[in-house]
């Protein structure tokens, strides 16, 4: 066994009809670490919205190893405007926040019509510090978290986003639409 180099590493070139909402963040890093989630998870893109900063910005640059180059994303002032747009035109909206009806990814299943492709998802991760406003939460369909085992109660919100994606692709891969 030995580890493989860049050019060594395999890639699908799978794309998931998943974008993620970036509503409110502060720290350019985390926009980075999604930037490079989106890229290596194949998603459809990233959504900056607010005050969530944007490309061209050095630390951006720097978390995200290139992939602003190759990750399709755009900008929108206001999230809740936005979300009402994608859920009339038939998105399905998802918010990773921890509420009093929200329910664990691990055991949470995707509506069907996401699952066979025909329902794209608009995954919310709120900002760092305040998580996601009851404004946006309106807008959602339904929220998911994942169990805290510990004595906090809250993730860095890159690292959330990471393990949430990654449950969520395993079940678009499961189910009947395979990504293109």
């Amino acid at each position: 066994m030995h580890q493989l180099t860049h050019h060594e590493v395999p890639t699908s070139g799978k794309r998931y009809p998943i974008r993620v909402l970036c509503p409110g963040w502060r720290d350019p890093r985390n926009v980075g670490s999604v930037f490079r989630l989106a890229d290596a998870a194949g998603l459809a893109g990233l959504v900056l919205a607010g005050s969530t900063p944007q490309p061209p910005n050095a630390k951006i640059n720097k978390t995200a190893r290139s992939t602003v180059r190759h990750v399709p994303y755009h900008y929108v002032a206001d999230a809740v405007a936005y979300l009402e747009r994608c859920r009339a035109a038939g998105a399905y909206i998802l918010s990773l926040e921890i509420t009093s009806a929200s329910s664990s990814l691990l055991d949470y299943q995707l509506p069907p019509a996401v699952t066979t492709g025909e329902q794209e998802v608009i995954l919310i991760a709120g900002a760092e510090d305040a998580g996601i406003s009851p404004e946006i939460l309106a807008c959602s369909h339904h929220s998911v978290h994942l169990p805290m085992h510990g004595q906090n109660t809250s993730m860095n919100v890159a690292v959330a986003l990471g393990a949430a994606v990654y449950l969520l692709v395993n079940q678009l891969e499961a189910g009947a639409g395979k990504p293109d």
